[in-house]
């Protein structure tokens, strides 16, 4: 969908920021971290398997050393 159809663009922009400042500004419900905004779970996704590395299920990881004995290109 194309949102300058229906709304400037950087003026859409405006009210979207102006949304995300309210929600994060928002006080937390009881046993929560606050509100989440989409994206979020991704970038927290993202810090965490930079720090980690990347879960392999086992058929990956198995597929992955049979490559590595085949190659000789190191698996860990």
């Amino acid at each position: 969908m194309r949102i300058d159809g229906f709304i400037d663009a950087d003026e859409f922009k405006r009210q979207i920021d102006d949304y995300v400042r309210v929600f994060r500004a928002t006080k937390p419900a009881p046993g929560t971290n606050g509100p989440l905004i989409p994206g979020d779970p991704e970038r927290e996704a993202e810090q965490v398997r930079r720090k980690n590395g990347v879960p392999l299920i086992l058929p990956v990881s198995e597929d992955l050393r049979d490559i590595s004995r085949k190659t000789g290109i190191p698996f860990e």
